[in-house]
């Protein structure tokens, strides 16, 4: 018994027929312009004198990407011989119905939803607005620490913090003298900002040269330079000088010292306390 795939010409569920045109000539390997004469002049055999496993296999690939086809008997290729050999032929219209299940027909229309079913709908969006403005309010609240300080103000490096004109130069304003070495400056400190709390990593070299670590001091990490981190320090009259590449320099009053700590500043905004790491 051989069988015969008849293309019905419209798509199977909610499928879009062009999209199952396309898909059927990818498939198929059939050109468009032959898929669409197809697709117009439904139904139309696409496979005759098969066995009844390949037709089935074939009519599952084609119903897979929307397409209505029907797996039919194919009576003119099953008639058995007769007269010695000699086969009856019969016209095409007389090769019999499906014997198997034709493809899903379209589903049918959705009914509207009736006043209830629209009012739960609505309820469930507000409910839903209300969750999501509820937990965007406690993340903001649990996020608020790392906020703040993302959007803090960095200070690099403290010693160029201060960037008012009106900071005395050194040669304007000459302070009394202070009775420290230079010596007990050498080394690492870490100093803090007193108007912002920051705290950065610095070297005082004992060639006079400025090292700016950052907010953290460790050996070996590369060191960070810009325009406004000094490249050199120096004591002058016991105050603090800070030396810079490519602007003057600037000069601070140096208030308490010892080995382990020094405050300076500019005896207004500027208050920097250190202490060694």
């Amino acid at each position: 018994m051989f069988y015969r795939i008849v293309l019905q010409g419209r798509t199977a569920g909610t499928v879009d027929l062009a999209t199952v045109k396309r898909e059927f000539a990818r498939v198929t390997g059939i050109p468009e312009d032959v898929t669409e004469r197809l697709f117009a002049d439904a139904p139309q055999p696409l496979k005759e004198g098969i066995g009844r496993a390949d037709a089935e296999r074939i009519a599952g690939t084609l119903r897979a990407i929307g397409a209505t086809v029907t797996v039919e008997r194919d009576l003119l290729a099953s008639l058995d011989a007769v007269d010695g050999g000699v086969r009856e032929l019969l016209p095409l219209d007389h090769r019999g119905p499906p014997t198997i299940a034709p493809g899903p027909e379209p589903d049918p229309a959705p009914a509207p939803p009736t006043a209830a079913e629209r009012r739960r709908k609505r309820l469930r969006l507000y409910l839903r607005l209300l969750v999501g403005v509820l937990l965007s309010g406690a993340l903001l609240v649990a996020m608020a620490p790392y906020i703040e300080d993302a959007l803090s103000p960095s200070t690099r490096p403290v010693p160029a913090a201060p960037t008012k004109a009106a900071t005395p130069a050194l040669a304007e304003t000459p302070a009394a003298p202070v009775a420290l070495r230079a010596s007990l400056l050498h080394g690492p400190w870490r100093c803090t900002d007193q108007r912002t709390g920051m705290s950065v990593y610095q070297t005082l070299g004992t060639d006079g040269s400025f090292t700016y670590h950052g907010d953290t001091f460790k050996e070996g990490l590369p060191t960070i330079t810009d325009a406004n981190t000094p490249s050199g320090w120096e004591l002058i009259n016991g105050r603090l000088v800070f030396k810079f590449a490519n602007k003057p320099p600037v000069a601070y009053d140096v208030g308490d010292f010892n080995i382990s700590q020094l405050r300076y500043g500019d005896g207004h905004d500027l208050d920097i306390q250190c202490r060694r790491p």
